[in-house]
């Protein structure tokens, strides 16, 4: 597959197949870090929601979910750059689950082959559009991995 111009065109090539995994019109849409809320923006503008943007960050050497809103009985979609060794992944579903969630997808534009059965355990639903070989960088799959504007 042809690398995504950009993270807001992989969320527009995303957006179709995130919207088909809901099950409810209106979930609440969560980008992770900057790469992750810029794909999340037309996935979010294609459901007429605003995304949240959440950070993965480390404290004292511990990873930590920071920015998550309220979603206690509500359907949560979690929109990421993609799913490499999928910590980052499992760390934020587990926190959506002690905080109530009804329901979790996972929409990511690219998701390792390894992983791929891990997000569906840990997800109660997986949106993607490409399985990288394993031990391919999710670098490779954009042609500008670094624009954060």
């Amino acid at each position: 597959m042809t690398p995504f111009a950009s993270f807001a065109d992989a969320g527009q090539a995303l957006a179709p197949a995130a919207v088909a995994a809901l099950t409810s019109a209106h979930p609440c849409v969560i980008g992770l870090n900057a790469r992750g809320a810029q794909v999340a923006a037309p996935v979010a503008a294609a459901l007429g929601a605003q995304p949240v943007r959440a950070n993965v960050v480390s404290v004292d050497g511990e990873r930590e979910v920071h920015g998550l809103p309220e979603v206690a009985g509500h359907e949560v979609l979690v929109v990421d750059d993609g799913v490499e060794s999928g910590t980052a992944a499992r760390l934020v579903a587990a926190r959506l689950r002690n905080l109530g969630a009804a329901r979790i997808v996972l929409a990511v534009p690219v998701c390792s082959a390894v992983q791929v059965d891990s997000m569906c355990e840990t997800y109660d639903a997986l949106a993607h559009l490409v399985s990288s070989a394993p031990g391919q960088s999710l670098s490779g799959h954009y042609e500008s991995f670094d624009d954060l504007s």
